[in-house]
């Protein structure tokens, strides 16, 4: 809030903080007043909030995560491409995150089942799926295979354009400054490179064991209980760490009277200005 022009690192973390939030919003909170606080849902909440907004939140936080393992793989790999410094661009590809999941969640508010009180002794509500085995392994594929797919390529990518970037400059530089100077833009890049990684890996154990329950719970391995309440109860544990782990890499930023480190700016030679000596800024991380 400080900033009143984001770098795209600031943009897509900030729409992956609004993502989280929302989880804490549309599916803590309902579940928390309901289950702590004992309030009683109607037909139109438990649609409307359990059948809808919590799923959404959820896919949104996921490709919320996808979307910025893409920018930062258009930063490293085309860090002078025009096309990524526009605003239809930034826009675009975090509102594809929002829309995706608003779409996916369409199909869970339709299946969804409300118990009245009289049912069960108390209100109660679920999904029901006619294709209850094939439900499980779609969102299988979209919120763990698909996701992970995009990440790794992501980061495989990202990888291979720093150690060549880096080699490159090493081999030509002429004097021991050009070669700390790119040094340190290396390392600034990995630790970047490093910080979205942590959330990946952070997003998969957190997301593994409901998955895991599910199928287990369907093949009749695992029986609905305290195990399973505790495995499913893992997922948005991943909204609450994703802050945790920019916290970790970025706690400079919260410090007063630090002015922004210049290991988080990009600087490139290109083949004009190897020979003149000047240096061309790119976008920062």
């Amino acid at each position: 809030m400080k900033r009143k022009e984001k770098s795209r690192m600031g943009f897509f973390v900030t729409n992956l903080a609004y993502a989280d939030l929302c989880v804490g919003l549309f599916h803590v909170l309902p579940e928390t007043i309901h289950v702590w606080f004992e309030v009683d849902w109607n037909e139109f909440t438990c649609h409307i909030c359990y059948g809808y907004l919590a799923t959404f939140s959820f896919y949104v936080s996921t490709y919320a995560i996808v979307v910025l393992s893409i920018d930062r793989m258009n930063v490293v790999v085309k860090p002078l491409s025009p096309v990524t410094r526009f605003k239809i661009y930034k826009y675009g590809l975090a509102l594809s995150a929002w829309i995706l999941g608003s779409l996916l969640a369409i199909q869970y508010s339709l299946h969804t089942t409300y118990y009245p009180p009289q049912t069960f002794g108390k209100d109660a509500y679920r999904h029901e799926f006619p294709y209850d085995l094939e439900i499980r392994y779609f969102d299988v594929c979209v919120l763990i295979i698909i996701p992970i797919i995009f990440i790794i390529t992501c980061y495989i990518m990202i990888y291979m354009a720093i150690r060549r970037r880096h080699t490159c400059t090493l081999m030509t530089t002429n004097s021991n400054s050009d070669g700390m100077h790119a040094r340190v833009n290396f390392y600034a890049k990995m630790r970047t490179v490093k910080q979205l990684f942590v959330v990946s890996v952070v997003y998969v154990i957190c997301w593994t064991p409901l998955f895991s329950a599910s199928l287990l719970a369907y093949y009749n391995v695992l029986r609905f209980g305290i195990t399973y309440r505790l495995l499913i109860g893992l997922a948005p544990l991943n909204s609450l760490t994703n802050p945790v782990v920019f916290l970790l890499f970025n706690h400079n930023m919260f410090c007063k009277g630090r002015k922004s480190s210049n290991k988080n700016t990009i600087v490139l030679k290109t083949n004009s200005s190897s020979t003149n000596g000047n240096m061309v800024n790119a976008t920062q991380l």
